[in-house]
């Protein structure tokens, strides 16, 4: 009851309910033990007699091999693997949503004791090299979640080398970048623009900013990976309370300037013990593991070079489109659209990391990607649904904490809270067609979603003075909520047209 697939690795065929293997290699019997014999029912309404099969030959020596993917090469014993992935997701979920909520604090702190115009231009500098590191990262976070569990002893050589790779190209977009806005780094510098004097100090601290920037959600994907998801939990919470600390010291002495060392020097630093921490782990995991597979260079580049274009286009909607409101519509009104912004990127990245965590279950049971993908759907509506409907009662009074400036804001959020409830659909099929390695379906859902919404925001003319920051923002809501009900639609539409229209067959 076995078939051959691509690759010629035998696979049980489907239907069958013969036993997987087990991915760890057995040498012989267990002493003492009967192996089983397997019983298959005939099927319903045949007139065929049941067929008794001899116990099958052990056929670990070959992994399976599914969509790309192998069996782990170290057997999921931790108790996450037992609760259908739940565990990795729900931590990766906090995680994010830790980092996103202590932004958001810490913007809500810059808010009160900062001028409206100082947070703007901060806000600028950290969506910047945020969104350089997002874009560096080259979906190389995903990969090693899809391939650390088969790669065993050559683990090292997969983390490190990815690592290695991150860092750099960060650092160097970073610097490149810096140098073309010069304005960026005069804020870094607390000047008030390039002119004014040395921008040195910012140069280097932009480039820090993104290169350790471009590895901090790695080391999270890293730590799921090698059955340490509440590790990431606790990194990520430490990192916001120090954050905001530092904040409380350098926001009133040093402005704008005081925010951005706030997020510089605790991404140091924790980079710098975080990657410690992993080498230990890492060399653990290797000595533990009985073999080693990894992707071949040309799967490896087919996932890669069409799922990294896909997460730029990610970055870019999370922080460029913050960048381009304030660049267009001035400082104030940026930074009230900032705020409402980042109460949806706390959301939507929460729920997008949930997603990002099926990849490693896909990778651990890959026989079991199609109720995985159905559990992740169901739990993804259960936790973020309640979420929304809160945020679009609370939106008014939570904007009223930053001032009334930012308040002026707050049916700005309800809309993109509405529009975040069919978000909710996409975020689901990225994530399931990302586990299976359905690279380039991959990368053109969200490249189509995320440059509709910059185009929205570019095209739509700038408000006449004086307008109300409600009246300038709403046209940007409404033209997102547009493209999530839109992207939706094609999600959901033709899978359901061809089921209903494409005959049955019975077999």
């Amino acid at each position: 009851m076995t078939a051959r697939d691509v690759t010629g690795v035998e696979t049980p065929a489907r239907g069958s309910t013969h036993p997987r293997p087990s991915p760890r290699p057995r040498s012989g019997p267990v002493p003492g033990a009967d192996e089983p014999t397997v019983v298959l029912p005939p099927s319903p309404g045949a007139d065929a007699p049941t067929v008794v099969l001899p116990p099958a030959a052990d056929t670990t020596e070959s992994p399976t091999v599914i969509l790309g993917v192998v069996s782990p090469a170290v057997s999921p014993t931790s108790p996450d693997s037992h609760d259908g992935g739940m565990s990795d997701g729900l931590a990766l979920s906090i995680s994010s949503a830790l980092g996103a909520l202590a932004g958001f604090l810490s913007w809500l702190l810059a808010a009160r004791i900062l001028p409206q115009a100082e947070v703007g231009l901060a806000s600028a500098v950290v969506s910047a090299f945020i969104l350089i590191g997002g874009c560096a990262q080259l979906n190389l976070g995903i990969g090693l979640m899809r391939w650390l569990p088969a790669s065993g002893r050559k683990a090292g050589r997969l983390v490190w080398g990815s690592l290695f790779l991150i860092m750099p190209l960060s650092g160097v977009v970073g610097l490149v970048y810096v140098l073309i806005v010069p304005e960026l780094a005069a804020t870094a510098s607390g000047l008030a623009s390039p002119a004014d004097g040395s921008i040195g100090v910012g140069v280097l601290l932009f480039v820090l900013a993104s290169a350790g920037w471009g590895v901090w959600v790695v080391h999270d994907f890293i730590l799921v990976a090698l059955h340490k998801p509440w590790w990431a939990v606790w990194r990520n919470g430490l990192f916001a309370v120090v954050r905001l600390g530092l904040l409380l010291v350098l926001g009133a002495g040093f402005g704008a300037q005081g925010i951005i060392y706030s997020w510089v020097l605790p991404i140091v630093v924790w980079i710098a013990l975080g990657s410690l921490a992993i080498a230990v782990l890492t060399r653990k995991f290797a000595r533990r593991a009985e073999g080693s597979v990894l992707p071949p260079r040309r799967e490896a580049v087919g996932f890669l070079a069409p799922t990294a274009v896909a997460q730029m286009g990610s970055a870019l909607l999370y922080n460029q489109v913050t960048l381009l409101v304030t660049l267009r519509f001035g400082p104030e009104p940026g930074a009230a659209f900032f705020i409402a912004w980042q109460a949806i990127s706390v959301i939507d990245i929460a729920a997008t990391f949930y997603m990002d965590s099926l990849a490693v279950q896909v990778a651990r049971e890959p026989l079991k990607a199609a109720q995985l993908a159905r559990q992740s759907q169901r739990r993804l509506m259960v936790l973020f649904l309640p979420v929304l409907a809160l945020g679009i009662m609370l939106a008014q009074p939570a904007l009223l904490i930053f001032g009334p400036g930012y308040a002026e804001a707050s049916r700005v959020l309800q809309v993109l809270m509405i529009g975040l409830v069919f978000r909710l659909v996409i975020v689901h099929e990225l994530g399931v067609r990302q586990a299976t390695g359905a690279a380039l379906a991959f990368s053109r859902l969200q490249l189509a979603n995320t440059l509709v919404v910059l185009a929205v925001v570019a095209v739509l003319p700038t408000p006449e003075p004086g307008t109300t920051t409600d009246a300038a923002l709403l046209p940007i809501a409404l033209g997102y909520v547009a493209v999530q009900v839109l992207s939706a639609a094609w999600v959901l539409v033709p899978p359901a047209l061809r089921r209903r229209f494409r005959p049955e067959v019975k077999t």
